[in-house]
């Protein structure tokens, strides 16, 4: 505590706060974390400022919410008292992980859970889709089982069609034809999961409506290949920050990797000598082995020699600040790019990770890329998936596109 806090006064203060017999193990985790300087001090405030109004009340969620939803608006206390929402909530937040309070999970009938756990097994083991289609797969399938009050695996003998149909019309509203599209598919794995597992009479999977959504009626949204290079050249490589940003930056728009593969390299995956950089994809259950070009194989190397905060993770890119070595996750990756964007000016262009994907196989394409490699780069396991580049293949189409009438000939 005297490391941080020098003066005797504010320290006699702090542990004489309620929770002051954890506050010295809540600075211990934080600096273990990797936190520093003025976080500390704000962390230590909030929670000094939470326990003056906690007291002897017990310590979890619902105390925390109470505290910043009801006390922190008509705040009249004292400083030091953080009163802003979002910086106090991650102090609390901090101090509920140090401790062990869990969230308390939903209430969810035990016979729908086994239900939902035996689907996800299904989902990894069988069909093995990464993280995040589970993740919104599993989502569409409670939502369904809570809004048509589903308590026993039995009460599924008398689902109907309508039932299905209506429940998936009225979610679909709300949603983009799109988003709708991805409800519908979801809801008929689950569908066809139920009938394999023996719990449905019937398939109610064609009771399911369809999304008008023609996927292929507008060109893919493309950025120049110059403002791919504006976006690089905007980000510091000096500092270890910037090392990690650049590369990256560097592996969208040099392979067209998703945000979640990018997240997903390992250290062990880039190999500088044999100049090739091992992509898993989890669809396939493979791991692809991609060429680096000599830029990210050099920013690759460096961020891992120069760059990287020594950490157990056995991500490439991690966090550096706290938790300092904890993986990066794809929102982040995706944050370093519109971050990127934004101090190049291209802020309006680049929004996310997708449209500098689709800038990479339009320009090789369009550089005489067969439809074959291009679909091998961006480990798309469908040619049809691929084939809406086809669509921005200017030299291609020059050659098959119409005469524009020039003269009264034409119409003679």
């Amino acid at each position: 505590m005297e490391q941080v806090f020098r003066r005797a006064a504010v320290r006699a203060r702090i542990l004489g706060n309620p929770l002051g017999p954890i506050l010295q193990q809540y600075l211990d985790y934080l600096l273990a974390r990797g936190h520093r300087g003025s976080v500390l001090h704000q962390y230590i405030f909030a929670v000094e400022h939470f326990g003056r109004w906690l007291g002897e009340k017990p310590l979890d969620h619902v105390a925390v919410e109470r505290f910043i939803e009801r006390h922190l608006p008509s705040c009249r206390c004292e400083k030091p008292a953080p009163r802003h929402p979002n910086s106090v909530r991650a102090a609390l937040n901090r101090l509920l992980e140090m401790r062990g309070v869990c969230r308390p999970a939903p209430l969810v009938p035990p016979a729908v859970e086994v239900l939902l756990q035996r689907y996800e097994d299904h989902l990894r083991g069988d069909c093995g889709l990464a993280p995040s289609t589970i993740g919104y797969r599993l989502r569409y399938a409670r939502d369904l089982l809570q809004q048509l009050k589903v308590h026993r695996a039995s009460q599924l003998k008398a689902w109907v069609p309508t039932k299905i149909a209506e429940h998936v019309a009225a979610a679909g509203r709300r949603r983009k034809p799109s988003s709708g599209q991805v409800l519908a598919s979801s809801i008929r794995a689950f569908l066809r999961f139920l009938l394999l597992q023996g719990l449905l009479p019937q398939d109610l999977a064609a009771a399911v409506p369809s999304f008008a959504n023609w996927r292929l009626s507008a060109l893919p949204a493309v950025v120049e290949r110059s403002d791919l290079e504006k976006l690089l050249a905007a980000i510091d490589s000096s500092s270890p920050v910037g090392m990690r940003d650049q590369g990256v930056v560097l592996c969208i728009t040099d392979l067209g990797l998703r945000a979640a593969d990018v997240a997903a390299i390992t250290t062990d995956a880039v190999d500088p000598i044999a100049g090739v950089l091992r992509i898993k994809h989890p669809k396939e259950r493979r791991v692809a082995e991609l060429p680096m070009t000599n830029r990210l194989a050099t920013a690759l190397s460096r961020y891992l020699r120069r760059g990287r905060p020594p950490c157990a993770a056995r991500a490439l890119f991690v966090i550096h600040r706290a938790p300092v070595g904890k993986a990066l996750k794809p929102i982040g990756i995706r944050g370093i790019v519109t971050r990127s964007a934004a101090r190049a000016g291209l802020g309006k262009l680049i929004r996310g990770t997708h449209v500098i994907r689709h800038s990479v196989a339009s320009s090789l394409i369009n550089a005489g890329a067969s439809i074959k490699e291009i679909a091998d780069l961006l480990g798309h396991r469908s040619i049809d998936t691929t084939a809406i580049y086809a669509k921005v293949d200017l030299r291609s189409l020059a050659g098959v596109a119409l005469p524009w009438p020039g003269s009264r000939e034409v119409f003679q």
